[in-house]
């Protein structure tokens, strides 16, 4: 994999997507809210910063009520990392790169 990868999160794809990359960041989304839309571009922006080890899934909240409720997701945005094929942390809220990047260095570390 030589660039990071986008992927929609489906029951099909869900335990190869969680080991696809060292970093797996699960973007809980849904299509009616501003900070979700802040928080993607936050997101897409790292992409080439972790080139090769990072892939972003999408999950729309609203279409997955039983992950929502697996991942005690409360609200969206809420973005769940994955280091290695484990859950790691989560970060609710839309936030600026660096602290994505702050936030993601501290969970892998």
């Amino acid at each position: 994999m030589s660039e990071a990868m986008k992927v929609e999160l489906t029951e099909e794809n869900f335990n190869e997507t969680l080991n696809a990359a060292p970093l797996v960041l699960v973007h809980f989304t849904s299509d009616f809210c501003g900070p979700c839309k802040i928080m993607k571009r936050a997101l897409n922006a790292l992409e080439e910063k972790y080139t090769s080890r990072l892939v972003l899934a999408e999950v729309k909240a609203m279409d997955h009520p039983d992950w929502a409720t697996a991942f005690a997701i409360q609200s969206t945005p809420s973005v769940l990392l994955f280091h290695k094929g484990k859950y790691q942390s989560r970060l609710t809220g839309a936030h600026t790169n660096q602290i994505i990047e702050e936030w993601i260095k501290e969970a892998t570390a």
